[in-house]
């Protein structure tokens, strides 16, 4: 067995953040990325890990995304779209409650 430590680049970021931004899972961007073996563990692991520029990366693009959704939203409901300020309100609601959670239990 091999102690050999896999080291990845920064390379990836800016496909990261996109990919976070499109909702895409760790598991579903390592595919995209087209990682295996080593490579795949450890771009599950940084991820995952916080403070790694990965794991930031990830997570700002998630949030660039949200921004995205909700600004088109937003900018539908000022025009009187009832829908769009209803999804608009259930998404703030949920964020809450996913913004809480992940605060109290880091899920």
């Amino acid at each position: 067995m091999s102690n050999e430590v896999i080291s990845l680049t920064e390379e990836y970021i800016p496909q990261v953040r996109t990919f976070g931004a499109l909702g895409y899972s760790a598991e579903r961007i390592c595919k995209l990325l087209n990682l295996r073996g080593k490579e795949k563990v450890a771009m599950l692991l940084r991820l995952s890990m916080k403070g790694d520029i990965y794991y930031d990366s990830y997570e700002n693009g998630r949030a660039i995304g949200e921004l995205n959704i909700d600004s088109e939203l937003a900018k539908k409901a000022e025009t009187g779209d009832t829908e769009s300020i209803t999804l608009l309100e259930t998404r703030k609601n949920e964020r809450i409650q996913l913004d809480l959670r992940k605060k109290l239990f880091g899920i």
